[in-house]
């Protein structure tokens, strides 16, 4: 049996057109659904990058998140240091008094004759309050209430040592003057002028 293709080639110019347009079509949807081309894709990439994008945002959010955490902690410290720490004198006055005297008492040694001293430090503006007094001990001792002092959680500062006694510290008592100071956020005038006769000349910041 043989199959008469002359109706075909006379046609050709109609079917052929309309095969070629099938044979792209579906040429086309392969590849707009394979993995590696077309509009899947394409799409695909968009969703990459979308959740890339999320995970840069998450990133950005949680770095956010732990900067405003540190500067709340930071802020609580300042709070703090400003309030308890460099309070106001009337409210520190007599906690910077008891560690003076548990520095002393738990070296074995009895402070006497106080006075106290004020000026405003340039640096920080804050008010420079000095406690200074006398004690008479070994060199131990005056060593233990040292270093009890300046780790008092009331900041206190040693400024200034004064000291004579026998050619031999270790085994003889010596006479110390010691100098001590703190600093203020706040301090009531007639209180400052009753205990130190008022604010001296503003110290510089870099003072010792």
């Amino acid at each position: 049996m043989t199959i008469d293709l002359r109706p075909w080639k006379r046609l050709v110019a109609v079917w052929l057109p309309a095969v070629m347009v099938c044979i792209a079509a579906v040429a086309l949807y392969v590849w707009q659904t394979s993995e590696s081309g077309g509009r899947r894709a394409l799409v695909r990439s968009q969703i990459d990058g979308l959740e890339a994008e999320f995970a840069r945002l998450d990133g950005l959010l949680e770095a956010t998140s732990t900067d405003r955490e540190r500067v709340a902690e930071l802020e609580r410290q300042f709070s703090l240091l400003f309030a308890d720490v460099f309070g106001d004198l009337n409210d520190r006055l007599t906690d910077i008094l008891r560690a003076v005297g548990s520095a002393a008492r738990n070296a074995g040694l009895l402070p006497n004759s106080f006075a106290y001293s004020s000026n405003e430090d340039r640096g920080t503006r804050f008010i420079r309050f000095g406690v200074k007094f006398s004690v008479e001990g070994e060199y131990g001792q005056i060593r233990q209430m040292l270093a009890e002092l300046q780790a008092s959680p009331e900041f206190l500062v040693v400024q200034n040592l004064s000291l004579s006694g026998d050619e031999n510290p270790v085994s003889r008592d010596l006479s110390m003057t010691v100098s001590i100071a703190t600093y203020l956020a706040e301090a009531d005038a007639q209180q400052l002028r009753r205990l130190t006769g008022g604010i001296a000349d503003p110290a510089g910041g870099d003072d010792g």
